[in-house]
């Protein structure tokens, strides 16, 4: 069950992203679309952990450990939401909101099926 910080994160991340856009403030932009990524982390160890037994401890480990459980799916989505939010948007400071918008909107479809109890 995910959390309500969670939640939380995600729609202050959310609400942030849209005032960085309306703004043109670059620095909110990067805190915005980073605090989306990161607030799928939690939810994604939870599920790996539940599954596996395990908690990664790192980006790689997650993405190796849903390889592992057949779940290329949630692979491929981990890996291009944190491509577009947290390597490009934070790191790189490539300022593309509507990539960052259709990846945060992607975390939270994301969120709504762990929610729903994703097997």
């Amino acid at each position: 069950m995910l959390s309500d910080s969670v939640d939380i994160a995600l729609a202050t991340a959310e609400e942030k992203f849209e005032k960085a856009v309306k703004t043109g403030d670059l620095v909110l932009y990067r805190n915005a679309v980073d605090k989306a990524f990161i607030s799928m982390i939690a939810p994604v160890n939870s599920y790996i952990s539940r599954k596996m037994n395990v908690t990664p401890k790192s980006y790689s480990e997650r993405r190796s450990m849903l390889r592992k459980m057949n779940r290329e799916d949630l692979r491929a989505l981990y890996s291009d939401i944190m491509k577009t939010l947290h390597n490009e948007a934070f790191y790189e400071r490539i300022y593309n909101s509507e990539e960052a918008e259709y990846a945060i909107k992607q975390v939270r479809k994301m969120l709504e099926k762990f929610k729903r109890g994703l097997s």
